[in-house]
């Protein structure tokens, strides 16, 4: 698979997907839309484990030693977390796990609140991944500097959280795995670390550049707009809620569609960077020796 390949199938499903759901919500009513829901977050996973798989291959590729080593094992480490919390909504999504009600067994709250914040662990992992990413550059000695469209975007991801909050009642009304009245709780504080993250990422894309562009700019142009769209996924549930649950949840899982193909993207667009390294050298052997 490569990057091409994947990108084009990833834009073809951003129109075909929603155009399936609108269909089957105005023809069958929001029961059948929000099975069309629930296949799509399946689907979702299942590219979140072949970006696993993929990121697997690119740690790989540096020598432990490396500063890129540490950095995907913790961007590594980062999507595991991730999975299992995905397994736990999996089981809540498909009744495997009762919903939780207060005065519930404190086992059930555990499973169903508490691991909730599998996704926070994953996103500070993803964090210190991202502040050794600025290090990394900042060792170079060059003088790295954000541009003003970069305090911008910065800026547009800080109202991302204070929108949500005006919003927050609208949070307890939409969600694929049952109600329960700490959801909203947890949405906030994702959303809030989430445009945090998506800040750090804009910061290292304008690194990336400055270093001369290319496929890793490209990489980190993929993990920037997976941290946008995994933050608005928040919004859009504030915002959508009210009107129509099942719309709510379908825009929610077609922004994490988007997270989750932007991985796999990435993990694609650094694997071809050591690709093309190789054949450069590959090359520059053959010439020496002729």
């Amino acid at each position: 698979m490569t990057a091409k390949s994947c990108l084009k199938v990833f834009l073809v499903s951003l129109v075909l997907v929603p155009l399936l759901f609108f269909i089957v919500l105005n023809q069958a009513g929001g029961e059948q839309a929000t099975s069309v829901t629930l296949s799509f977050f399946a689907v979702t996973v299942l590219i979140e484990l072949v970006a696993l798989g993929r990121i697997f291959q690119v740690r790989k590729a540096f020598s432990p030693g490396d500063s890129g080593y540490s950095i995907w094992t913790l961007i590594l480490a980062t999507m595991c977390v991730r999975l299992l919390a995905e397994g736990r909504l999996f089981t809540l999504t498909t009744h495997l796990v009762p919903e939780y009600q207060e005065g519930a067994s404190n086992l059930l709250f555990f499973f169903v609140v508490v691991l909730r914040y599998l996704y926070t662990v994953s996103d500070v992992l993803f964090t210190v991944a991202l502040i050794l990413t600025i290090r990394s550059y900042k060792s170079t000695g060059l003088p790295f500097k954000l541009l003003a469209i970069d305090y911008f975007y910065i800026a547009a991801l800080c109202t991302l959280p204070v929108i949500t909050y005006s919003f927050r009642a609208n949070l307890l009304l939409s969600t694929l795995s049952g109600h329960d009245g700490y959801i909203a709780t947890f949405r906030l504080v994702a959303v809030t670390v989430g445009a945090f993250i998506a800040s750090f990422c804009v910061v290292v894309r304008r690194y990336a550049l400055q270093m001369g562009g290319g496929q890793v700019a490209k990489v980190w142009s993929m993990v920037v707009i997976a941290g946008v769209a995994r933050d608005g996924s928040f919004l859009t549930v504030a915002l959508l809620s009210s009107w129509s649950k099942s719309v709510a949840s379908f825009t929610e899982q077609y922004l994490l569609w988007i997270f989750a193909c932007c991985w796999l993207l990435a993990a694609l667009y650094q694997s071809e960077v050591f690709s093309r390294t190789t054949k450069s050298r590959k090359a520059y052997v053959a010439e020496t020796f002729r």
